[in-house]
């Protein structure tokens, strides 16, 4: 009779490499899972859909929630982040649970009373079931945006409806933007003033245009000007007095985008004598 072998049964080696495959790609997971800059939020259906908890969470999410992983796997989702159904995110948990396909939950801001902020949010399935959340905190950028807006809308505000004809001319003296009141001052439209050649020649009086010419040549070197008196031709041909203001527009590292010029009507009563203009 054979005696039996005391060692304990190897697996094949079929299995043993299938074993280290799942390890390496276990490990190759979660390097990546840690580092990813992105926000990883993974959570296990409660209840028929009705809660999820957690189960895992990387740096990136710490760090934009400000919570440890520890101190949330295994906690309930709506106790965690009470403001999940209002975001929109736990109806979006529940499809993708159901149906096992991917949605894009896009920008929303998320508040409740402990945070608040900008996300935007991919969730997918696992072959686990377990659901997973990819996302990023936009709160910077979405921050930026609106400020940049509402300095829009208050520039249009100020510029649109000002009384005064404003323009802004780049630094090679072409009109840049202009404003409604071109229409009214020169009776020319928005399209026509910016297409005009050779501005501003063709709306000053032959009178003045040696005079303004030169005015026009330093406010493209970054000189300033106040209540510059000339005659001003309109479309119509009627020449009318007005006067122009002008100063140098710089980027936030002084780099030159132009100048701004802000010219309105000027009555008969305003009106310079005519040797003052000849001397000008």
């Amino acid at each position: 009779m054979k005696k039996r072998s005391s060692k304990p049964n190897k697996p094949p080696p079929n299995c043993r490499r299938v074993e280290d495959e799942l390890k390496l790609y276990e490990a190759k997971f979660r390097v990546l899972f840690d580092n990813v800059s992105s926000g990883v939020a993974i959570y296990q259906a409660r209840d028929d859909g009705k809660d999820f908890v957690f189960t895992d969470f990387n740096r990136a999410a710490e760090e934009i929630e400000q919570v440890k992983k520890e101190e949330l796997v295994g906690r309930s989702v709506l106790e965690v982040f009470p403001g999940v159904k209002d975001f929109g995110l736990f109806e979006v948990f529940q499809r993708v649970w159901r149906t096992g396909v991917p949605e894009h939950h896009p920008v929303s801001i998320y508040r409740d009373r402990r945070i608040a902020g900008w996300r935007e949010n991919y969730v997918y399935r696992l072959p686990s079931g377990e659901v997973v959340a990819v996302y990023d905190d936009v709160t910077k950028s979405k921050r930026s945006e609106l400020a940049q807006r509402m300095s829009e809308q208050c520039f249009r505000a100020i510029a649109d409806y000002s009384y005064f004809w404003e323009v802004w001319v780049g630094p090679e003296g072409r009109p840049l933007w202009t404003n409604p009141a071109v229409h009214r001052v020169t009776g020319y439209t928005i399209k026509e003033m910016m297409a005009l050649p050779d501005y501003p020649m063709p709306i000053i009086d032959e009178a003045d245009r040696g005079r303004m010419g030169r005015a026009f040549s330093s406010a493209l070197k970054g000189s300033r000007g106040n209540e510059v008196p000339f005659r001003l031709r309109r479309k119509d041909g009627e020449v009318i007095w007005a006067e122009v203001s002008w100063q140098p527009i710089y980027d936030t590292e002084h780099g030159s985008l132009g100048h701004r010029e802000s010219i309105r009507e000027i009555s008969a009563g305003e009106r310079p004598s005519q040797r003052l203009v000849d001397s000008g």
